[in-house]
């Protein structure tokens, strides 16, 4: 996929209880996906195949892996609080609700995995009857929701069990209801040329992610 920007977005129901149980619990193993290799068929990127099992990364860079797999061994506080005091995350519960936005400026599809398999974990904690769309997308720089037209790389169901890859989606409904969320997170991002890339805002980030940023480290 080249030197591209990868972003995620979601918005799932759950309770605060549940919002700060997920922080501190593991990653799920990836069975908690019931179809991964499908992970991009029926968007921009049909017919590739997703590295789950990172025998493609292993076979060019096998000094990552074992930090990789570490990393799925993580809590997502553990993985969120490093991230989220570096700036360009939105990670919060508002609302009665997890919302999600990260932006990797050229990120890996390996680091986006883990991501998405932290999110599906999410579920677990969410309100019964949950099934929530996690949007996965790329662009050459800059984060944005995809223009009318676009495609994003995949989208994820997340139920109060499972999660799963879906080949199809409403995009305008899915769009229309992370749009306030992308709202948040560029203005709260927003600075000229000549200005060095802002700090996490507080209006970005859980209290639980700025208290205490090594918890379970």
């Amino acid at each position: 996929m080249g030197a591209r920007s990868f972003m995620l977005a979601t918005r799932i129901p759950m309770s605060r209880d549940g919002f700060a149980e997920w922080l501190r619990t593991p990653l799920p193993g990836l069975d908690i996906i019931e179809n991964p290799s499908a992970m991009y068929v029926g968007w921009a990127s049909d017919g590739a195949a997703p590295d789950w099992d990172l025998a493609e990364t292993a076979a060019h860079y096998p000094q990552a892996v074992a930090g990789i797999r570490a990393g799925r061994d993580k809590t997502p506080l553990q993985l969120l609080a490093p991230r989220a005091a570096q700036g360009f995350s939105l990670l919060r519960h508002r609302d009665e609700a997890l919302e999600v936005y990260l932006y990797d400026y050229h990120g890996e599809e390996t680091s986006t995995q883990t991501d998405l398999l932290m999110l599906a974990g999410a579920g677990r904690f969410a309100h019964p009857g949950t099934e929530a769309p996690v949007m996965y997308w790329g662009g050459d720089v800059y984060p944005g929701l995809p223009m009318p037209g676009d495609e994003p790389l995949a989208i994820m169901l997340v139920t109060h069990t499972r999660a799963r890859f879906v080949d199809t989606h409403p995009l305008d409904t899915l769009i229309a209801n992370l749009t306030p969320i992308e709202t948040d997170f560029l203005t709260a991002n927003a600075y000229g040329e000549d200005e060095a890339p802002p700090q996490a805002s507080h209006d970005l980030l859980d209290p639980a992610l700025r208290a205490d940023p090594v918890a379970d480290q």
